[in-house]
């Protein structure tokens, strides 16, 4: 008994001890890891304006002059709306002609497009900054015709379809290339040496700058 006694006592200070020696270590640093954050998805959202410059392609028919190139320069207003990565919208434009000449009259009519507008829906998808879409809708322009003494302009209202691929340079700022096939049918004009019905499809491409507000 009296043996038992002293290895209680020597059991009951090691139990003692184990607490006291924790409390002496230094205490572990939490290591904390940076949490992930996933990139925000580009917003093509909203109303926006812009400009562009290009060329027309012009093909006439009863004209003794069947194509005409010229530059182009025009501006656009539009309005985009973003569901997940599908983005719709419509977008109203005006470009004018007339700056560039084409080959020589020999003979017979010549026609010219002064300018073309339209107003089209825009359907497509992007890809975070990348925008690829399709478009149609109507377009409206001037075709100016003459028989060499007298010239004549009327407008005429057709239709436009076309493509196109846009990209987010800032949050604000877009780059776009664009094609639009525009036709405008017939029209009859009047002159001296009898009735012409001319006709004019066009082919224009577009590179612009959008900023949306």
């Amino acid at each position: 008994m009296k043996r038992l006694i002293p290895m209680v006592g020597l059991g009951l200070l090691a139990v003692l001890a184990v607490p006291a020696m924790a409390a002496d270590r230094p205490a572990r640093v939490q290591q904390y890891q940076p949490v992930y954050s996933q990139p925000r998805a580009y917003n093509w959202n909203g109303i926006y304006a812009g400009i562009h410059a290009g060329g027309a392609f012009d093909r006439f028919e009863g004209t003794a002059k069947k194509s005409r190139s010229e530059i182009l320069l025009g501006g656009q207003l539009g309005y985009n709306l973003q569901m997940g990565g599908l983005v719709t919208g419509v977008e109203a434009d005006i470009s004018m002609n007339g700056m560039g000449k084409g080959a020589k009259r020999t003979g017979g009519a010549s026609a010219d497009m002064r300018y073309v507008s339209t107003l089209k829906a825009r359907a497509g998808f992007a890809f975070d900054r990348f925008l690829v879409y399709g478009l149609g809708g109507v377009a409206y322009g001037s075709l100016k015709a003459s028989d060499g003494l007298v010239s004549k302009e009327k407008s005429k209202v057709g239709y436009v379809v076309g493509a196109g691929a846009e990209y987010g340079i800032t949050d604000n700022l877009s780059a776009k290339l664009e094609y639009n096939y525009v036709s405008l049918g017939k029209q009859n004009f009047q002159f001296a040496n009898g009735r012409t019905r001319v006709g004019v499809n066009e082919h224009l491409v577009k590179a612009g700058l959008n900023y949306r507000f």
